[in-house]
C-alpha cells in the first residue's frame, strides 16, 4: 500500500491537547542523555584511557574488559532509548484513541507491533494523527532504532540482518562471501558458502550511533510539539516565532547529523 507523505508544517489538529505533552517526553530524554548517559560514558572513557597509559602489567587486559563494557553500555542505552520512544508513541496514540473514539480500539493500539500484521503502529498512527509516520524527518532513524532494539534484545535474527543491510559499516572487520582482502603479500578470500550476514555479537556500536538515535527521537517530539502549537486557533507572538524557528531548525538537521547509516 502506498504511503502518503504529508507536510507536517501545515497540518493542524482540531483538538491539539489530545496529543498530550510532547515537550515533557523531549525533556525526559534530554535529561537522561545529559545527566546519565554522557557522564557514565565519559567516566568509562577516562578509565579506559588511564589504563592504556598505565605501566601496570595487566592494564591492557583491564582496558579491553572496560572497552567491552563500554560497548555493552551503549547497547543498553540504545535499548532504553528505543523503549522510551515506543512507550511514548504508544501512550500518545492511546490518548488520541480515547479522545477520538472513546477507546473503541484501545486494545489493538496497546498490542500493535511496529510493522507486520495490520493494524500495526504505522496504521494506528495515520488513523489517529492524520499523517503518516513516514512524513517525519526522523522516520528512517526511528525505524532503524526499532531494529536496533529488537536485535539487542534477541540477537541474531531478522532484525539483526536488517541492521546489517542498512549499516554494514558497523561490522568493520567482516567480509562477505567471495570478498577478497589483499594486505601486502597476503591475500584472503572468503568462501562463497560463508554466512551472508555477520553475527550481531560482532557489531561495533560507536557512541555517535546512540547520540544520533537520541537526537532523532528528540526531533520527533519537537515536531509533534510544534504541530500541536501550529494547531492553536489563536497563537501568541512567542508561538509564531517558535514555529518560524522550527522550520529553520528542520532545514539544518541533515547537516547536523552525528552519524548516518552506511
Amino acid at each position: 500500500m502506498a504511503v502518503t507523505i504529508s507536510d507536517i508544517a501545515t497540518y493542524a489538529w482540531l483538538d491539539p491537547d489530545s496529543v498530550g505533552s510532547p515537550t515533557s517526553r523531549e525533556h525526559s530524554l534530554a535529561l537522561l542523555r545529559d545527566s546519565v548517559i554522557h557522564p557514565s560514558l565519559r567516566a568509562l572513557d577516562a578509565e579506559i584511557d588511564a589504563l592504556r597509559k598505565s605501566d601496570e602489567p595487566a592494564a591492557d587486559f583491564y582496558a579491553e574488559d572496560l572497552a567491552d563494557l563500554f560497548q555493552t553500555t551503549v547497547e543498553g542505552y540504545l535499548l532504553t532509548v528505543q523503549s522510551m520512544w515506543e512507550r511514548g508513541l504508544r501512550g500518545m496514540l492511546i490518548l488520541r484513541e480515547n479522545a477520538l473514539s472513546k477507546g473503541a480500539n484501545l486494545t489493538t493500539v496497546e498490542r500493535a507491533s511496529w510493522v507486520g500484521q495490520s493494524p500495526n503502529l504505522h496504521d494506528h498512527f495515520e488513523r489517529l494523527m492524520g499523517v503518516s509516520l513516514q512524513s517525519f524527518d526522523s522516520y528512517a532513524d526511528l525505524d532503524l532504532l526499532q531494529s536496533f532494539g529488537n536485535a539487542i534484545r534477541h540477537g541474531d535474527g531478522s532484525a539483526a540482518r536488517r541492521v546489517h543491510q542498512l549499516c554494514p559499516s558497523l561490522w568493520w572487520n567482516w567480509m562477505a562471501p567471495g570478498e577478497t582482502l589483499v594486505a601486502g603479500p597476503f591475500r584472503i578470500t572468503m568462501p562463497e558458502d560463508s554466512p551472508k550476514h555477520p553475527s550481531f555479537a560482532s557489531i561495533t556500536l560507536p557512541e555517535s550511533v546512540l547520540d544520533q538515535m537520541i537526537e532523532s527521537v528528540l526531533w520527533f517530539w519537537e515536531d509533534i510539539e510544534n504541530m500541536r502549537c501550529n494547531s492553536f486557533r489563536q497563537k501568541h507572538v512567542s508561538v509564531v516565532q517558535s514555529l518560524a524557528s522550527w522550520e529553520e531548525k528542520r532545514q539544518r538537521r541533515q547537516g547536523n547529523r552525528m552519524w548516518s547509516p552506511g
